[in-house]
């Protein structure tokens, strides 16, 4: 399995068949549970690799394979004990497989377009404790419009479009692996349901450096990470 990873490359100019392809994938590794292991073990021995895992409020993240000159880059989600109502959208498009736990998952219409163009004053709200006051972009809020909701259980598998608006409110333990592709935007969206705030994920190299600091995982914590996904039989 590893060396058809060395070998493949994606091509999400055409998201159908990009999409055909990666879900494919996520079946045979989900499956492959030695080579998925290997993927993961090999981590603590790949600085660039380890660096890029990350801990976030709602989910950590493994980066177990990566070739996004190719067109892929391979993660690993495991759900953190908080569970929020965000609609978000990403930079990229992905496909993924749940492989433990579950969500309820739902797909938001938005009338208006979130990216008509350059905002370098989005760079200035990037949590929630900054969110973006402008009346403009918290006006989405009111737009936002749920138009599906469904359950995502252990070997469902999906993609998303990258203009695609989703929310996952995760179950515990909830293991996920993500296929994604190369960025085609420079920002992502976050909004709070609860609080009507709004906030921008930006790719790293458009981060602060103290923001990068606070999510970097580190080898004790993806020790940790590594040990419960061999707890859940994801490995």
């Amino acid at each position: 399995m590893i060396d058809y990873l060395d070998q493949l490359t994606v091509d999400w100019t055409d998201f159908e068949a990009a999409g055909e392809l990666t879900r494919d994938l996520a079946q045979r590794l989900a499956e492959d549970k030695d080579s998925l292991r290997k993927l993961v073990y090999r981590v603590e021995h790949d600085p660039e690799l380890l660096a890029k895992c990350e801990r976030h409020q709602l989910l950590d993240y493994l980066v177990v394979y990566d070739a996004v000159d190719r067109g892929l880059r391979i993660r690993l989600h495991l759900s953190t004990d908080d569970h929020f109502d965000r609609p978000h959208d990403h930079r990229f498009s992905f496909s993924t497989r749940i492989l433990a736990g579950g969500y309820t998952h739902t797909w938001y219409t938005l009338p208006t377009d979130l990216y008509p163009g350059d905002d370098p004053e989005a760079r200035r709200y990037l949590s929630r404790h900054q969110s973006d006051p402008r009346a403009h972009v918290r006006a989405h809020m009111a737009e936002l419009t749920p138009h599906l909701t469904r359950w995502e259980g252990p070997g469902n598998t999906y993609t998303l479009h990258h203009s695609a608006i989703h929310t996952t409110f995760t179950t515990p333990d909830t293991v996920s692996l993500f296929v994604r592709g190369p960025a085609e935007k420079d920002r992502s969206v976050i909004m709070d349901i609860d609080t009507g705030d709004v906030w921008w994920r930006f790719g790293r190299q458009d981060e602060p450096e103290n923001r990068v600091r606070e999510k970097v995982m580190g080898l004790e914590a993806y020790r940790e990470i590594r040990d419960r996904l061999e707890g859940l039989d994801v490995i």
